[in-house]
């Protein structure tokens, strides 16, 4: 028994030896390890001078050609002091560090071999092979393959720019973060911010903070905005301002320009939303509101006299279309929604409405033509000087910004309040068309089943009597804003009322007179809104509509509108 007990403690023994002898084995390969990795090694210099003291300890003073190497990163420059005991390395003149990917250039860079970190300093210059960095002074991290600057600095990839004060780039995710002013500047745009990312790998730009996107015929302002500079789509959200142009039409073919297109701040069209998208590429935008309000859109239209008309969309989503070729520019906005309306000269509501422009690209070509098309369930009304006509579907037709006609299709009704006798004239239809002249309605003639009801009024503006008239077709002839004539086509009959003996109420079928529901700018754009704030900020103060000119065309690098 005790020559066993014996055995088993000298084997315990032995295993515990084995261990300990392991352990320490491990200890001693890790530390080797570390102190590998913090090892300088000069590879090469023309000129070496070593001294000592008990401050600074071994210190190596290095001329001309100097290459020092430690660990995967190489060190270059025309002169070195190596402090050994610090770990720590002056490299001056010529200055050039690679590791991995990486390169850095400078004047001067002081050295931190423990850390592997390098504090450059004159004309810096970090490379990864995709992108460069540029800056008056810049700090890179070996080992977290980062670079950081705060004396600002310059960001290139491929044809883009992007600059700030202060920022990082990790040349190991590709990822740079600046703050601001934040620029990114290419070809086709220009994007400024207080704060920014860009992934230089998916070409994404993520910018917060008084954001402001420029392109040619184009602004787009957020709180903040993702770009993706491939495929030039833009997502921008909080007070979102979406700003379109109209064309600059040339007219002379002699000089060379003739079907250029380029900025018009005559002619803006400008989106309000809590969201938005815009696609450079397809020519499409799309803005939506959220729970606080309904996205605003407010078209500019600014004649040679200088006068700016303004009129004033609100609906639940904009979508806006446009297509540009020589012959000119195509613009289509879509309204989905409770779409209200206030123009100089019309005003509307309507579940969903159309807006269609056609600019020709030169004035020998023809006026800018206009479409607005109005529809909906329940149905849509439009209000002009003191009528209101409504139907199914209504379209309204515009030539170089004055109306020409407007057409009703499906239960036409029209309505006009004889404001002396306090009645309402009434005319229904299945189709009506109503033709202006000088934005003043001339005639307006409503077919097949037509019928109105006309009211009289004696010399001293009491009612006379009222008049009911049905006929295949019926025109009325207007002149100086009062009715002239009244003309009937095939089966016209009449029933004539005497002032006792008017029915009451005297109305049509489908009677449609709703004068409260008409929309107004007072209700379109609250003077306490930030979108009337943004607009008295933005647009001239003699109400012109006339644009910043503190932009440059991200193309031509000229002053650009907006």
């Amino acid at each position: 028994m005790l020559s066993f007990g014996h055995e088993m403690m000298a084997r315990w023994y032995e295993r515990w030896f084995v261990l300990l002898s392991l352990t320490l084995f491990l200890l001693c390969s890790i530390r080797a390890s570390d102190a590998q990795t913090h090892l300088v090694e000069l590879i090469n210099a023309d000129e070496v001078v070593v001294e000592s003291d008990s401050v600074n300890g071994t210190v190596r003073r290095l001329y001309g050609n100097v290459v020092l190497r430690q660990d995967t990163v190489s060190l270059r420059a025309a002169r070195a002091t190596q402090y050994e005991q610090r770990g720590e390395i002056f490299l001056e003149g010529s200055v050039r560090i690679i590791s991995g990917d990486d390169t850095l250039t400078a004047r001067r860079v002081t050295y931190d071999s423990n850390e592997k970190v390098a504090e450059a300093v004159g004309n810096v210059r970090i490379s990864d092979g995709e992108s460069v960095l540029l800056a008056p002074s810049a700090t890179y991290f070996s080992r977290q393959k980062l670079a950081t600057f705060t004396e600002g600095g310059r960001l290139l990839h491929e044809d883009a720019e992007l600059t700030a004060p202060a920022g990082h780039y990790s040349t190991r995710d590709k990822l740079a973060e600046f703050e601001g002013p934040v620029e990114l500047r290419d070809s086709t745009a220009v994007l400024t911010s207080q704060f920014g990312t860009y992934d230089t790998r998916a070409e994404k730009v993520v910018f917060s903070g008084e954001v402001r996107l420029l392109r040619r015929g184009v602004r787009i302002e957020a709180d903040s905005l993702v770009y993706y500079r491939r495929t030039e789509v833009s997502a921008a959200s909080g007070r979102v301002v979406l700003e379109r142009f109209g064309l600059e039409r040339f007219g002379d073919a002699e000089d060379g320009q003739n079907g250029g297109i380029a900025p018009d701040s005559t002619q803006r069209s400008i989106l309000f939303g809590a969201f938005g998208e815009h696609d450079a590429q397809n020519e499409t935008s799309r803005v939506e509101g959220d729970l606080t309000g309904n996205p605003l859109l407010v078209q500019l239209r600014t004649d040679s006299t200088g006068a700016t008309d303004t009129t004033l969309v609100r609906a639940r989503r904009f979508e806006a279309v446009q297509v540009d070729s020589l012959a000119g520019r195509y613009t289509f906005i879509t309204a989905v929604g409770e779409v209200r309306m206030a123009g100089p000269r019309l005003s509307a509501v309507a579940d969903s409405a159309r807006f269609e422009r056609v600019e020709p690209a030169d004035s020998t070509s023809g006026p800018v033509r206009d479409r607005l098309s109005f529809f909906g369930e329940e149905r849509p009304s439009v209000w002009f000087e003191d009528a209101q006509v409504s139907g199914d579907t209504l379209f309204a037709f515009a030539v170089g910004e004055s109306i020409e006609y407007m057409d009703i299709y499906g239960n036409a009704f029209a309505a006009q309040l004889d404001t002396t006798l306090g009645r309402v004239r009434q005319i229904r239809g299945l189709r009506m068309r109503a033709v202006f002249e000088g934005d003043s309605l001339r005639t307006l003639s409503v077919w097949p089943d037509a019928e109105a009801i006309h009211f009289r009024a004696t010399s001293d503006g009491l009612l006379d009597g009222a008049d009911r008239l049905t006929a295949d077709s019926l025109a009325f002839r207007f002149g100086g804003g009062r009715l002239e004539e009244v003309f009937g086509v095939r089966n016209v009959e009449g029933i004539t009322y005497g002032p006792e003996i008017i029915p009451e109420p005297f109305r049509l079928p489908g009677y449609t007179f709703t004068p409260e529901r008409r929309p107004n700018r007072a209700q379109l754009l609250p003077e306490n809104g930030w979108e009337a704030a943004w607009l008295g900020a933005n647009l001239g103060s003699d109400g012109s509509g006339e644009p910043e000119d503190d932009s440059q065309d991200p193309v031509e690098g000229e002053a650009a509108s907006g």
